[in-house]
């Protein structure tokens, strides 16, 4: 009776041994079938490949292991993601999640949200994958050590991208080249680093940082291996957008460089494309179809060769006729000779005419220049000038000074006006001037021109009448500089050539759409008016002479008429004028200027805005120590804190130091620059908002600063309320954001 006891537990003891290493044979296979099934996927052997995935989930179902379930069904998910079955695809991942919940694994949950949210943004449902991957981003931070914890961060960075959110995917693709540079995981052979440059290029270009993208791409070439075929299609990528890069840049050796790298690469990618195509071909018909094909291949091969035995004897007879054709041609060779000495003769003289060419480019290069070179020169003293005029007439001066300074102040800003006028003409001569779409304040602009003629008016002893039609919508959009400039010259022009008189600015709507305004802007005066004879020649160039009495005396009307038309042509507009001598001229036109969105705002009128300033800190980075001095008086009439220095490298220092609320920064400063000093303070991640003062015109300065991150530019000299209303409402977004 004992030795059946121990016969019988000895028994049971085998079949649970046996039953455990069944188990744990069962689990390698099934993980073996899982590799197999995704290596036949991606050799498109999509028959073999589901029958291996679903071996595997019933063997693991067999066994109620939930990990291996869930595996089975994510391999059955990636099978039917490759054969473009997508809702069958989705089905396998969500039945993968509810088993790797059971089983607590995390990594699972990881990869498979991370299958999830890859597929769904590839069907472009972007607030859907954004969630998933943001799931498997989560998950990630516990298995830093594993590869796979990096591509939930490399996936959400390409949505970013698509998103045209390049700064958060900047962030993304950083975090993926770090992860690559320092794992010890990462294995070379793997794309991840060298595509994460190329997105991190891509987010960069978006963010116009153009260097910076530049210095991305360029890493990814290092890192791909030329000679590899899996790498064509990602060097031609990159060499296209660098070819992008280099034409925005006018590089034009650059751009023929990366042209042909890019040509090369494409081509051998199309090439590997075609025989990726031919292997799916294969895979898809069977060798033996392949076989045949080539049969009849064969038999249209054999076809062709009579074809050409026939050829063959037609050529003789060709060759006869060709002989004939050789004795006429002979007749045409005196001809032919003729000719070529044409073409000589007419290349030689297209060399001269574009030798030509560039002298002329080269002298209107150097004509453009010049007049930046004079804007700035002349501007720099003219702010200091009119600046510390204004600070002298605030400081309440005796009557007979407040006079002289009111004069002074007055021809400042004539001279200012000329100079602006002439760097008009020669801009708009240049073929560099383009319209501007921007918010039009009409109501805010006529009180800026009559604040800048109002000394010239109580001088004349004119009486200005302002005429605004209630009709006008508030929001309008089109070139508000331009609009004002205009308006300035005929305003100007209207109250010099008007004694003790009257002058009218009106502004009409004449015409309505649904989405544009028609507005007629009217300067009538009663002064001394334009002789018949004069009208068709006052708008021409530098035009003088015009009879203004009976005496035959002369004054210029300067450059502003001339100005005023040129203007009217960028905006497509026109100058008509009506003028009797003696009794007062009307300059009109007529602007087409697009609605803007309906929105509440309040209603604008022509008093002097108010402002609060308290405790507000402002640094003053400028070489030119009047105009330092001037904009620090300026600033602390609105009891503004200020700090004045004299040189980039000092702003660096004191903001290493001290903190302030706003920065106003010189353009032309020695040894560092205002853009270098702005691009220093940008790479200290200090985000402080920095307006550019420069006695540069303002559309080059603006120009210059593309790239730049600033919140504004202020072209010197300035009226001090633009000075004002520009830090108020800097300061008021930066406080928003």
């Amino acid at each position: 009776m004992g030795a059946i006891r121990v016969f019988l537990l000895f028994s049971v003891f085998v079949s649970i041994a046996h039953g455990q290493i069944n188990r744990t044979v069962d689990k390698d296979s099934i993980s073996s079938l899982h590799s197999i099934a995704k290596e036949l996927s991606s050799q498109r052997k999509f028959n073999d490949a589901l029958v291996k995935g679903q071996t595997a989930l019933k063997h693991a179902s067999f066994i109620e292991n939930d990990s291996l379930i869930a595996e089975s069904y994510r391999t059955l998910g990636i099978i039917y993601i490759r054969m473009d079955y997508g809702k069958l695809a989705i089905e396998n991942y969500w039945n993968s999640i509810s088993y790797y919940e059971r089983s607590d694994n995390q990594k699972g949950l990881m990869k498979i949200y991370n299958n999830i949210g890859y597929y769904l943004f590839k069907q472009k449902k972007y607030e859907e994958a954004e969630k998933q991957l943001r799931q498997s981003l989560a998950l990630s931070e516990n298995f830093t050590e594993d590869l796979s914890s990096i591509y939930p961060k490399y996936n959400i960075g390409q949505l970013y991208l698509e998103r045209k959110k390049y700064r958060k995917a900047n962030d993304c693709f950083d975090k993926v080249i770090v992860y690559c540079d320092t794992s010890i995981n990462y294995s070379t052979s793997s794309k991840i680093l060298p595509t994460a440059y190329y997105f991190k290029g891509q987010a960069l270009f978006g963010q116009k940082k153009v260097k910076e993208a530049i210095i991305a791409y360029s890493k990814l070439v290092k890192l791909c291996d030329e000679d590899d075929p899996n790498y064509y299609e990602l060097l031609s990528l990159a060499y296209e957008n660098l070819l992008k890069i280099y034409k925005i840049q006018g590089n034009k050796t650059g751009e023929l460089e990366v042209l042909e790298k890019h040509i090369h690469f494409y081509e051998l990618h199309k090439l590997k494309q075609k025989d990726k195509t031919f292997e799916e071909i294969l895979l898809k018909y069977g060798i033996d179809e392949y076989e045949s094909r080539l049969e009849v291949i064969e038999e249209d091969r054999k076809l062709k060769e009579d074809y050409i035995n026939w050829y063959d004897k037609l050529i003789y007879v060709l060759i006869v006729s060709l002989f004939i054709l050789l004795l006429f041609t002979g007749f045409f060779y005196l001809n032919q000779r003729w000719r070529i000495r044409t073409n000589a003769l007419l290349s030689g003289q297209n060399r001269q005419l574009f030798e030509a060419k560039k002298q002329i480019e080269n002298v209107s290069k150097i004509r453009s220049n010049f007049f930046s070179l004079i804007s700035h020169e002349l501007r720099t003293p003219l702010y200091a000038i009119i600046g510390m005029t204004n600070l002298l007439l605030l400081e309440k001066p005796e009557k007979y000074q407040e006079r002289y300074l009111k004069s002074l102040k007055f021809s400042g800003e004539h001279l200012l006006a000329i100079i602006n006028n002439i760097l008009q003409m020669n801009k708009i001569e240049a073929s560099k001037m383009n319209t501007v779409e921007e918010i039009v304040d009409l109501k805010k602009s006529i009180q800026n021109v009559i604040t800048s003629v109002s000394f010239l008016v109580k001088e004349n002893k004119n009486n200005i009448e302002i005429q605004f039609d209630e009709e006008i919508p508030d929001q309008l959009l089109g070139d508000s500089l331009k609009i004002s400039q205009v308006l300035f010259n005929l305003l100007d022009n209207a109250v010099r050539y008007t004694y003790d008189g009257n002058v009218t600015l009106a502004i009409i709507k004449v015409g309505e759409t649904s989405e544009t305004v028609r507005l007629k802007f009217l300067i009538k005066d009663d002064g001394l008016g334009i002789p018949q004879q004069k009208k068709h020649i006052i708008f021409e160039n530098l035009e003088k002479g015009v009879v203004l009495s009976e005496d035959n005396g002369y004054l210029d009307l300067g450059l502003g008429l001339t100005t005023v038309n040129n203007l009217l042509k960028v905006l497509k507009s026109k100058l008509h004028l009506k003028s009797v001598l003696n009794e007062g001229s009307e300059f009109y036109f007529e602007l087409e200027l697009i609605k803007g969105e309906d929105e509440e705002t309040e209603e604008t009128s022509f008093d002097i805005k108010s402002y609060d300033f308290e405790g507000l800190n402002i640094l003053i980075v400028d070489d030119n120590a009047v105009n330092g001095l001037l904009t620090q008086k300026i600033l602390e009439r609105r009891q503004i804190k200020t700090k004045v220095v004299h040189s980039g490298f000092s702003a660096l220092d004191i903001l290493d130091k001290q903190e302030f609320d706003l920065i106003l920064m010189d353009m032309f400063m020695p040894k560092l620059n205002g853009i270098e000093t702005i691009e220093k303070i940008r790479e200290n991640n200090n985000h402080i908002p920095i307006i550019l003062l420069t006695a540069m015109e303002i559309s080059e300065a603006y120009a210059k600063v593309v790239n730049t991150e600033i919140s504004g530019v202020i072209s010197k000299p300035f009226d001090p309320e633009i000075l004002y209303d520009k830090i108020d409402n800097v300061i008021q977004s930066f406080n928003e954001e």
